[in-house]
Order: structure tokens, then C-alpha cells, then sequence
């Protein structure tokens, strides 16, 4: 096929297996390449042989969208169990819902409020900063690295207050865990004649410098900062760590996500997975489970990138590495990695749409 036709994508995940199962239908022949040894970014799944239990690799993902065309897209390819997340957070060894609303205030304070008076509750500093204190100061110096006095608290000025007891944590009405495993997903995604994968090979400056001479152009959802050799220093990301345990119970937490609050504890969350899959009726029965505790932890070169550090030095250097961009008209930088910004799956995918439908619309 002609070079007009032919593309490369650089990277698995759903910004970059969106980019090519678009491509491929619209007459693109597309080849894949993937650092890992398999497909699927973050999003990867395994299955504990024993339980059955879908493990989350990296951390627990729950898609939801409110993005119709979102939504209509990745229900091509697999369809989901309508699974509703809900978050608890551990503090002084109590439970609390969240998000911040009536059900986690009116136990935290012992109180009976209203839908009405939420709002002047909250703008009371001593009771905004006592619940800042309960639970965010400890778990984002965690999460971000930094001693509890350096957390500002007027972060809790823009955390969103329900004033009703909903607890479902994700707003959107499209939501759940695909009922075949995330794995199914990119299976079928990547299951198209024009599309050749290569995994095991990161893609490189000299790739691209051969791709350009070629004509072929190049979606790349890595690090920008990596392609280009770090000559311009490495941008700053947080990192994670897991340690994943397997337990002969029924149920350890008896939900999916627990929030650890306090400074003191170091780990953020734990995940018990077997809670995403409640229509697997063998599967919770059994006296196994699986738990994954998550640690934040600095980030260096080699390790996985999770959450981009914006800091004004992070913006220059990005800038540096964006200006790059100018030398490669063939190249089209996309994605969480790539584009230094953290992204949910449904935006990411719907990024991905709109990049492979213009870029489709350019070349007819």
C-alpha cells in the first residue's frame, strides 16, 4: 500500500488502539508497535488462575463516559456489567463515603443536616479545615510527595460538595467493567486485517527519522520527553508502586476502593478486584481474594510515568520538547504519556476519535 495510506502507531493503550481501529477501517494499512510485551497500556488485566479474579495491573480502572460517541465506540467491542463505583475512605479506623456529601459529613460530625444547610456548614472554616485535615491533607502529601504542612488547604475550596447522599463516585449515568475482561477490549480492537503489531520494541527518534523519509506519518502516545533522548532533561511524573496479595477469604474490605487518609499509613488505596465483577456469582462465592495495596513514590527514568508534576519547569521544558514537533510534520503527539496531561479513558479515546477522523478527512 502506498505510503499516502500507511501509518505507524506508536504505543497500545486506548488513545493509540482507538488511532488505528479507526485508521484500519478507513483504509489505512497500520502497523503497531508497543514497548511492552503485550497491548493494552495501563488498562492490562490478569486473570488469577485459581479465583478467576481480574486483576488490574495497574491500579483499578472503572470506564465511564458521558461522551455518547465514547460510549457507542467501545460498545462495538465489548459490552459492560453496570457496575457503579463507590469509594471508602478509612479514617481513625472508620469508614466514610466518598465523594464529600451529606452521607461522609453527617458521620464524620455526628450530625443530621439537610440538603439545605450543607452549604453554610461548609463555609464555615473550622469545619471545612477539620474535614481538609480527615481527609485530604494526608493522602495527597502522599500522593504527591510532600509533607502534610505543605499541603494548601484551599484545596478543599474546590473539591465539590454534594448536598445530597449520593454516593456513587463518578457522576456519569454510562459506567461499568467490561463483562468479558479489558483485555477482550483490545483483542478485538487490534483484530483487523490492516493492522500489524509489533510489541517487545519501543519506538525511537531514528524510527521516526525513517518514517518521515518514507512519508509514513506517526501517532505517538509515549513519553515526549523519551523519544526525543531527554535533551532537554526529564519531565517530572509521579509514580506507583503495588504489591498485590492473594487471601484465602470470601471478602477483605467489602468494596472495590478504600482510601488509607492519614499521613501514617503508606499506602493510598487498597483495591479488592473481585468487587468489580459482582455478576460472576462463582467467582464471589469463592473464599479468595485478591488485594493490591498502591504506594506513590518519586519517579525516575525507567520507571512507570502515572501522574504528570506541573510545575513551571515542567512547562518550559514541555514547550522545549513541543517545539521538536516543528522538524516532523509526520508525526501527531497524543495521550497521557505524550501529551504530559493526565487523561481519563473516555477522554482519551475521545481525543483519539477526533484525531483519526481529521486525519482521515486530510488524506482522501
Amino acid at each position: 500500500m502506498e505510503n499516502n495510506k500507511s501509518v505507524i502507531v506508536a504505543g497500545a493503550g486506548l488513545w493509540g488502539a482507538t488511532i488505528a481501529r479507526v485508521l484500519a477501517e478507513k483504509g489505512f494499512s497500520v502497523k503497531v508497535i508497543e514497548k511492552r510485551g503485550a497491548v493494552g497500556g495501563n488498562v492490562r488485566a490478569g486473570i488469577d488462575e485459581s479465583s478467576g479474579i481480574e486483576v488490574h495491573l495497574y491500579g483499578s480502572h472503572i470506564f465511564h463516559t458521558h461522551i455518547p460517541e465514547v460510549w457507542d465506540f467501545i460498545r462495538r467491542f465489548t459490552e459492560f456489567n453496570g457496575y457503579q463505583h463507590k469509594v471508602l475512605a478509612r479514617y481513625e479506623d472508620k469508614m466514610y463515603f466518598l465523594p464529600l456529601g451529606l452521607a461522609l459529613i453527617n458521620k464524620f460530625f455526628s450530625l443530621e443536616l439537610t440538603p439545605g444547610e450543607v452549604k453554610d456548614f461548609m463555609s464555615d472554616e473550622k469545619n471545612s479545615s477539620r474535614l481538609f485535615d480527615a481527609f485530604f491533607r494526608g493522602y495527597t502529601s502522599k500522593q504527591w510527595g510532600k509533607a502534610p504542612e505543605d499541603i494548601d488547604p484551599s484545596i478543599i475550596k474546590r473539591v465539590p460538595v454534594r448536598d445530597n447522599y449520593d454516593i456513587n463516585y463518578f457522576s456519569d449515568t454510562n459506567q461499568g467493567i467490561p463483562l468479558d475482561g479489558y483485555n477482550s477490549i483490545f483483542d478485538r480492537m487490534f483484530d483487523h486485517s490492516a493492522i500489524e503489531i509489533e510489541t517487545d520494541r519501543e519506538f525511537t527518534v531514528e524510527d521516526l527519522d525513517e518514517a518521515k523519509s518514507q512519508g509514513i506519518h506517526v501517532f505517538y502516545s509515549g513519553p515526549i520527553d523519551r523519544l526525543f533522548g531527554y535533551k532537554f532533561g526529564s519531565l517530572e511524573w509521579r509514580s506507583l508502586r503495588f504489591e498485590t496479595e492473594k487471601l484465602a477469604v470470601k471478602d477483605y474490605q467489602g468494596t472495590s476502593v478504600v482510601n488509607y487518609t492519614e499521613a501514617d499509613v503508606p499506602w493510598t488505596r487498597i483495591h479488592e478486584f473481585k468487587h468489580y465483577h459482582p455478576e460472576q456469582k462463582n467467582v464471589m462465592d469463592r473464599s479468595e481474594t485478591v488485594i493490591m495495596r498502591e504506594y506513590p513514590c518519586d519517579w525516575k527514568v525507567g520507571d512507570e510515568p502515572y501522574y504528570p508534576v506541573n510545575s513551571p519547569e515542567s512547562a518550559a521544558m514541555l514547550e522545549k520538547y513541543r517545539q521538536c514537533l516543528k522538524d516532523y510534520p509526520n508525526l501527531t503527539v497524543g495521550g497521557r504519556l505524550g501529551e504530559f496531561k493526565y487523561y481519563d479513558m473516555d477522554q482519551s479515546i475521545a481525543k483519539a476519535l477526533e484525531i483519526a477522523a481529521a486525519f482521515s478527512r486530510e488524506r482522501q
